[in-house]
């Protein structure tokens, strides 16, 4: 189960720019739910849920990441169940069905570590059929793991997940040869289907989803006729602007506060970095951002000096959850996309989402330590 591994390939780099991100992220979280009784837990159960992350990443780190391909019955099994104690079991807050009471372990948000089970399951597929990725039985196996996995996240409603699982696969294929023929075939049918999406939800068709998800929608198309589903977003983009360069200071008692002025909801959440925007200015979102960028490359680094396909797609999915969800949540937060309830990784509140990020490190420096002897000299690019 454990293997004996040459720690000089622990990539330490990784380690490093997570911890400063889940301390911006605990101060962050601090100033936002200062004022709040009710969340004033919230800092120290955020604490809890990185020591906790931490001792999860450096299990997944240890465990060989080819037992898991082994054991992806048990993977996908897993994930379903939790799926489906969701689905009848599940609690209900703000419309959605996303959580679990699990015995000992407390709540739980089961499609965050779904997440896990998607990447492992993709990338055993696409590494037991490599040779044969574009096959019609390929593509049945992919759909028979994958699935069911998207259809229980989707229905809870979780449409932001879905979307988010689904452009990480879509990468993950990619990387893993697809053809252009049938990349061809496939936005031949997703692009006519888009606009026909659109133009229904314009008409008044709600298809398959919740009005709350058609209200975001609408109200990002035309504002002006919702006003009053888009003050979150507008006041997101007066904090962010207000901050400045430098940035009002955290904890800031500033009377001209958004936050203060409790002008965001759950704002330690899907709009922590509107906190950082109006606390730490440019200079702070800019150094956020920063570090998620060398995050992306140092784990797109193992991914090149993976020593298997399936090591390299492991990498390639983490970094594709962790580029779509870190730009889904900043476009929100700056009135760029409408409103979709992402967080931020490590930086937002959320216990699930940040154990679930750790485990997804723990398997990306497990690939890392066992990578190719010989490094190639391309660019870090060049196998992808």
């Amino acid at each position: 189960m454990f293997k004996k591994y040459n720690l000089k390939n622990l990539n330490v780099r990784i380690i490093i720019i997570v911890i400063l991100l889940c301390a911006i992220g605990f101060l962050l979280i601090r100033s936002a739910t200062k004022d709040n009784i009710d969340y004033q837990s919230m800092p120290q159960r955020q604490i809890f849920g990185i020591v906790v992350g931490m001792i999860a990443m450096t299990v997944m780190m240890l465990i060989d990441y080819n037992l898991f391909f082994k054991a992806w019955p048990v993977v996908f099994i897993t994930s379903v169940v939790l799926l489906l104690m969701v689905r009848f079991f599940g609690n209900t807050t703000l419309g959605a069905k996303r959580w679990v009471d699990l015995p000992i372990i407390g709540r739980v948000q089961p499609s965050e570590f779904s997440k896990i089970a998607i990447i492992l399951n993709l990338a055993a597929v696409l590494n037991y059929r490599k040779k044969h990725v574009n096959s019609p039985l390929t593509w049945g196996m992919i759909l028979a793991l994958i699935a069911p996995q998207l259809l229980l996240i989707v229905i809870q409603p979780d449409l932001s997940t879905t979307i988010l699982c689904t452009m990480a696969i879509l990468t993950m294929i990619y990387v893993a040869k697809l053809s252009y023929r049938i990349i061809a075939i496939a936005l031949a049918v997703v692009v006519p289907a888009s606009i026909w999406f659109i133009y229904s939800l314009l008409n008044g068709d709600n298809l398959f989803l919740k009005q709350y998800q058609v209200n975001r929608i609408l109200s990002f198309v035309d504002p002006q006729k919702y006003q009053d589903k888009i003050y979150q977003q507008e006041n997101a983009v007066m904090a962010i602007g207000s901050g400045g360069f430098w940035g009002k200071g955290l904890n800031t008692t500033s009377f001209e506060s958004v936050k203060n002025g409790n002008y965001l909801s759950e704002a330690q959440t899907d709009f922590i970095f509107t906190i950082a925007g109006e606390e730490l200015g440019f200079v702070g979102c800019m150094i956020i951002l920063g570090l998620f960028i060398t995050l992306i490359i140092e784990i797109m680094i193992l991914a090149k000096n993976a020593d298997s396909l399936g090591g390299r797609l492991i990498c390639v999915g983490v970094a594709s959850f962790f580029t779509y969800q870190t730009f889904i949540h900043v476009a929100v937060n700056l009135w760029l996309m409408p409103n979709t309830g992402l967080p931020l990784p490590f930086v937002s509140y959320g216990l699930s989402s940040i154990i679930s990020s750790f485990m997804l490190l723990g398997l990306v420096l497990n690939v890392g330590l066992q990578r190719k002897k010989k490094e190639k000299k391309e660019s870090i690019f060049s196998d992808l």
